[in-house]
C-alpha cells in the first residue's frame, strides 16, 4: 500500500516548477492507491492527466497467510486495459506513434 521508496525519494527530489503532464501506473492487490504519487507530483507543479490501476498478485500481510491474492494478475484482460489506457493517453496529448 506504498509505492518503493526510491520512486518517492526520486519525485520528492525533483525541483519544483512548471512542468508537464504526468500519469500515473500501478498495480494493486487489494484496492488502487495513487493519490499519495499523484499528489507529490502536483506538489512539484505536474499536470496529472489520469492515473490506471489494475489488480496484481500481493502477499502483504494477512493476504500471506492465506497463499497471496490475485493469483495470475495482471492478465490479458488486464493488459489490454493498459494498453487501452496508454491509447487514450496519447490520444489526449495529441502525439502519434
Amino acid at each position: 500500500m506504498a509505492f518503493h521508496p526510491r520512486l518517492r525519494q526520486f519525485v520528492r527530489s525533483l525541483p519544483k516548477g512548471e512542468r508537464r503532464r504526468a500519469f500515473v501506473f500501478t498495480t494493486s492487490g487489494f484496492r488502487p492507491f495513487t493519490r499519495p504519487l499523484v499528489r507529490l507530483l502536483e506538489q512539484k507543479g505536474f499536470e496529472v492527466v489520469d492515473t490506471f490501476s489494475c489488480r496484481a498478485f500481493d502477499t502483504w500481510l494477512p493476504f500471506k497467510l492465506v497463499g497471496g491474492i490475485n493469483k495470475g494478475r495482471p492478465n490479458a484482460t488486464d493488459l489490454e486495459a493498459a494498453r487501452t489506457f496508454a491509447e487514450g493517453l496519447r490520444t489526449r496529448s495529441g502525439a502519434t506513434s
